[in-house]
């Protein structure tokens, strides 16, 4: 092998090694923990089972934000039911507030619906003081309302909360239900807060963490973080000895708990908040599937209360899918909770997640919008890889007429350089210009890696047969297989200079290794592009014109 060769086999290699840290670095990849090895029992992947194998885990209690306030046993439970076309919300009047959200359009991978919150104890969001002297958590609040259906297009209902400590004091929770949306108005009012002898702030707090959603609960879990918007967007998922302990001082536009797919963020209407504050913690924990690193999360957003009299805050809580264009609707800056990849290739992503949904409109099955998709992207780039091909072709008729002035000036280095530039120029040949068709494929490649790992219009997409979720990798490897093979026979047909045939055998099956973890719909992608390649280049060549001939070379 030469030089030019060795150096290509290195840079294979070493995208091979580091391939992790690479995604990682561009925002491709969740950064993962390593586990301790063990000997997996038979895994029940029944969504019944995910969740159960979850909640069977012992819940980590979380560093106490505040002490909760004594519980009026006299009072007993009530709990009650709103059920909407988006989701099904569960009230208790025990802290007057939320006990589990269930979204009623997303199911975990086709039965059973999704958990966005669900806990026996607490309630969201909770009030509680700063300095953690007063929580509400499980006081008995006074509410009328009973079970509730509201049909689609109906008017929004709000559900009040009363509580009153005898002194003249009361706290008082509204929440706006809107049938037809994923966000919850509420309202958060206090009067007489001298008899409460609070301190100078308060925090609102979100102290439910989601359940995981997915199948691979290490993937999953590795996107669980405390995010909010200060002047930046912010996602904490920093622990120190398995513990996150974090204040953030500053104003702060929201703050929430997010997972792979789905999020639950408390947004200030009347004012901004002064800051937040994130707590968690992480262990690992045995379930079904193995060893886990499971993850449990609190978000509070810091608010000044006066030392006396009444006071009012109006809030916004979304609860619901982290859709692109569903979050940048809101105009709150929360569609940056969309993994959507580094700066440079944000922009494909928006543009992928913009277009693809537009032809499944069309064609209802993502698989055949993927192989559109590719198709249109062979189109676009058909010129390019015209030229691509018949410069490679041109180089392979140059390299006796290139190796002949190798020999001739090689103790002249300089000359030699000189009279390869006028060979290229004399011949119409770019040696640069077989590269120009693989610019704009790298940051669309990076953005389908992100947008298929991470976006949720693609979760649970389904194609044909085995492949029964484009956002995971292909469980029998049957497409990484396909792709490896048309990738081989596509570069057979490429005109490649001899001494690098090396490389036409070692890429496919590198590439082929590396994507066994890619998902599936990246795989799709890449494996319908290879086949379009194979034809046009089939086409290119039986109508290119002949190799031009070089004219004579200087001595």
């Amino acid at each position: 092998m030469d030089r030019k060769t060795i150096a290509l086999v290195g840079i294979c290699l070493a995208l091979l090694i580091f391939w992790g840290p690479i995604t990682q670095y561009l925002g491709l990849a969740p950064k993962r923990t390593e586990a301790p090895i063990v000997t997996p029992a038979p895994v029940d992947t029944t969504p019944a089972a995910i969740v159960d194998t979850v909640r069977a885990v012992p819940v980590v209690s979380r560093t106490p934000m505040a002490i909760t306030a004594p519980v009026d046993t006299l009072t007993p439970e009530k709990r009650f039911t709103v059920v909407t076309p988006l989701y099904e919300l569960t009230f208790s009047n025990y802290g007057g507030g939320l006990k589990k959200i269930l979204l009623r359009q997303y199911t975990y991978h086709g039965h059973g619906n999704v958990l966005l919150a669900d806990s026996e104890d607490k309630v969201v969001p909770d009030f509680e003081t700063a300095a953690g002297a007063f929580r509400a958590g499980r006081l008995p609040f006074a509410c009328d309302q009973s079970d509730l259906q509201l049909a689609a297009g109906s008017a929004p209902r709000k559900i009040v909360f009363m509580y009153e400590n005898g002194r003249g004091g009361k706290i008082i929770k509204s929440y706006t239900v809107n049938p037809d949306k994923y966000t919850i108005d509420f309202d958060l009012a206090v009067e007489g807060i001298e008899s409460f002898g609070f301190e100078r702030s308060y925090r609102l707090v979100w102290d439910i963490t989601p359940p995981p959603t997915e199948k691979n609960l290490k993937d999953d879990y590795g996107y669980f973080k405390v995010v909010a918007n200060t002047d930046k967007h912010i996602e904490l998922a920093d622990f120190k000895d398995g513990v996150m302990n974090e204040e953030i001082t500053g104003a702060t536009g929201w703050a929430g708990l997010r997972t792979k797919y789905f999020a639950a963020v408390m947004i200030p209407r009347s004012r901004n908040a002064d800051g937040f504050v994130a707590r968690g913690r992480k262990q690992m924990e045995m379930t079904a599937g193995g060893s886990v690193e499971t993850r449990t999360l609190s978000a509070g957003l810091e608010m000044p209360i006066p030392n006396y009299g009444a006071m009012g805050d109006s809030y916004t809580l979304y609860v619901g899918p982290i859709h692109y264009s569903m979050l940048k609707g809101l105009d709150l800056g929360l569609e940056e909770l969309t993994s959507l990849g580094w700066v440079v290739i944000k922009p494909f992503s928006i543009a992928i997640i913009w277009l693809l949904p537009k032809i499944y409109t069309v064609i209802p099955n993502y698989g055949i919008v993927v192989l559109i998709f590719a198709l249109l992207i062979k189109l676009i780039t058909y010129p390019l890889t015209r030229k691509q091909t018949i410069a490679m072709t041109k180089m392979k008729d140059l390299q006796p007429k290139m190796k002949a002035l190798q020999e001739r000036h090689k103790q002249d280095p300089a000359r030699m350089n000189k009279e390869v530039m006028k060979l290229y120029k004399e011949a119409g040949a770019n040696p640069l210009s077989g590269c120009l068709p693989m610019l704009p494929q790298l940051p669309l490649f990076f953005a389908l890696f992100s947008v298929f790992r991470t976006t949720i219009e693609f979760r649970g997409a389904t194609f044909v047969g085995w492949i029964s979720d484009l956002s995971t990798p292909d469980p029998y490897y049957i497409l990484p297989v396909i792709m490896v093979i048309v990738m081989f026979v596509q570069q057979r047909m490429t005109p490649t200079d001899p001494k690098q045939k090396m490389m036409m055998y070692l890429f496919p099956l590198l590439f082929g290794w590396m994507s066994i973890n890619f998902p599936a719909g990246l795989v799709l992608y890449w494996t319908g592009f290879s086949i379009l390649s194979y034809l046009e280049t089939v086409m290119i060549r039986r109508t290119q014109q002949p190799a031009v001939t070089v004219v004579n070379e200087s001595p």
